[in-house]
């Protein structure tokens, strides 16, 4: 990169400074956009492109009229492909035809590599106009030895001017975009302060198609939620969750004749893996929606994929844009959160559902179940809770939840703890449930499995795929079922438990301790005081779950119980009344 020097007193146009920075910025080495070779001019390194990878750079830009910008972003995408693809330099055809998304991208306006002087030399390749490299230089030769040395040093002059303008632009935009990440990773670490819902009809914002955004969303600073899905670790962990990954995946290819020729959309989409299961699957269509900037990587691994064709990306919230199209055949959607209803999300693709879905259409997951049951664990209690009593020899019970509200957990709790049968407390489908409808109350009876003390209820869920809206799931007398076929507590899981039928249509996963672990882990709400159970008692109660009134993704929960001893005498137990926050 060149460096231009002023003495004290402005430019010294008497000495051979300008003649000295010029030989250094002819002798700086551009690399090739495909392999390692290096080379002094632009014009011999696209010459070199041409003959050695089969891309005809001056030719493309003049036939599909990239100005300044999209030619960066040509020049960052392959060098971005290059990155990710140690065979690339053994390209040998490359070609583009001006439709690609990220010719409008401007994530592709950041240098790939630093200090790119191929990205400085475009300038002086006269980009804006419609001269090819090859008309540049026949003009340069046309000129040599014509005109007052004054009018060239004036060109000179002029040209170096812009070329440092195009520098100064590009240094400006790359500020720009190291900042908004700074912004994103700041408003990550405060993930925990979830934006409120918008409301739907307030506020509605036209955008175009791949780059929809909610403006009002982003002014207010209230954008957090979404912001805490652009990162890469949390895709991460989602994505390695086989649990989850490979129950949609397993749905989607086990099913290709439901997707074959349908419209899908894809709400909340991601690194795009959703989309692309479908794409797969013979979908003519997916429409792919997201709000996090996310998308622009997920945009970036269909075109890897070549799957742009088939995946339209659309940036924005599914409560507010405008689609492609009238109609979708299918929505599929990865939306639970912990306890299933935390974050919300649900609610966006009951919107979607109602704006988009074509009579008869499908959702994946089509319906989803909530359990409860109780667990006996002493580890847990000690490590949890009792930890507070005792910390390097200081006592901190400050730090328990003491208060009138305390703090559900979400962690992996082990099979083995499980004291108790399970109770079905909310079965939603897909097809009919309504916002309002996600808080319910529900009676529940637990009945306990052997002798043991109740430190804890125990919630998790189960989701269900099926290929007909019209049977969503399994009926309530088959999801009411226990887990393991026997009756003693160490009878082994059933197949039906797992979701792991092969003689039956539809697939689905677990939450639940019985399971596999996941993500979602379980959510655990323990006693303030524990129950101690026999074999055969039962705990009844109700259990209420509804929207917090401070921020609608979080969940405020009330658990009212009591313990029914099977040898009590028909003496019922003091009720105790519970209240929980997940958050």
């Amino acid at each position: 990169m060149s460096v231009l020097s002023y003495s004290e007193s402005g430019f010294d146009t008497q000495d051979d400074r300008w003649d000295d920075w010029e030989d250094e910025e002819m002798n700086t080495p551009m690399k090739c956009l495909f392999c390692t070779q290096t080379f002094q001019s632009p014009i011999v390194l696209f010459r070199h492109a041409k003959q050695a990878h089969g891309f005809d750079f001056p030719k493309t830009r003049a036939t599909l009229g990239l100005d300044f910008y999209q030619s960066m972003r040509v020049v960052n995408y392959i060098r971005t492909m290059g990155l990710s693809d140690p065979n690339f330099e053994q390209v040998s055809g490359f070609t583009i035809d001006g439709t690609e998304a990220f010719l409008n991208d401007d994530s592709y306006l950041k240098p790939a590599i630093p200090d790119d002087n191929l990205l400085y030399a475009l300038d002086e390749l006269d980009l804006d106009d419609s001269a090819s490299v090859g008309s540049l230089s026949r003009s340069l030769k046309a000129d040599d030895g014509l005109g007052s040395p004054e009018s060239l040093r004036e060109r000179e002059l002029t040209a170096r001017i812009r070329a440092l303008e195009h520098q100064l632009g590009l240094r400006e935009r790359e500020v720009k975009y190291v900042s908004g990440q700074f912004d994103e990773y700041r408003q990550m670490v405060k993930r925990q302060f979830y934006d409120s819902i918008d409301d739907c009809g307030a506020g509605k914002e036209a955008a175009d198609i791949g780059e929809k955004g909610s403006g009002s969303e982003e002014a207010d600073g209230s954008n957090y939620y979404f912001n805490s899905y652009a990162g890469n670790d949390i895709h991460m962990q989602m994505l390695q969750d086989k649990v989850r990954t490979e129950g949609y995946r397993d749905f989607i290819y086990d099913n290709k004749d439901v997707f074959k020729g349908k419209v899908v959309l894809d709400v909340g989409c991601g690194t795009g893996i959703l989309s692309m299961f479908a794409a797969r699957a013979g979908a003519a269509r997916v429409i792919a929606v997201d709000n996090s900037d996310i998308i622009h990587k997920a945009r970036a691994n269909v075109i890897e994929n070549k799957l742009e064709g088939v995946i339209t990306l659309v940036k924005g919230k599914i409560e507010d844009l405008e689609l492609p199209v009238d109609t979708v055949d299918i929505i599929i959607s990865e939306w639970m959160g912990y306890f299933l209803l935390f974050e919300a999300m649900l609610d966006s693709v009951l919107v979607a559902r109602d704006r988009f879905l074509a009579p008869g259409g499908l959702l994946a997951p089509s319906a989803s179940y909530i359990y409860l049951t109780a667990i006996s664990d002493e580890e847990y209690i000690n490590d949890q809770i009792n930890y507070w009593d005792d910390v390097y020899g200081f006592k901190m019970s400050a730090m328990k939840s003491t208060g009138p509200v305390i703090e559900a957990d979400v962690d992996v709790v082990p099979a083995r703890a499980v004291a108790a049968s399970r109770a079905l407390i909310a079965e939603i489908d897909h097809g009919t449930a309504t916002p309002a409808a996600l808080d319910f109350s529900s009676s529940f009876t637990l009945v306990a499995t052997r002798d043991s003390t109740i430190h804890a209820f125990l919630g998790y869920f189960d989701v269900a795929f099926a290929r007909s809206q019209a049977e969503p799931g399994p009926s309530q007398a088959v999801l009411s079922l226990p887990v393991s076929d026997g009756d003693s507590s160490d009878a082994p899981v059933s197949a039906r438990a797992l979701w792991k039928q092969p003689e039956s249509s539809m697939n689905g996963f677990t939450t639940g301790p019985h399971g596999t672990a996941t993500h979602w882990k379980q959510t655990v709400f323990v006693l303030r005081e524990p129950i101690q159970a026999k074999q055969g008692d039962e705990v009844r109660g109700q259990f209420t779950c509804r929207k917090s009134t401070t921020n609608p993704r979080e969940l405020d929960l009330d658990i009212s119980y009591y313990h029914a001893a099977r040898d009590a005498d028909g003496q019922a137990a003091e009720p105790k009344q519970l209240s929980y926050q997940l958050r």
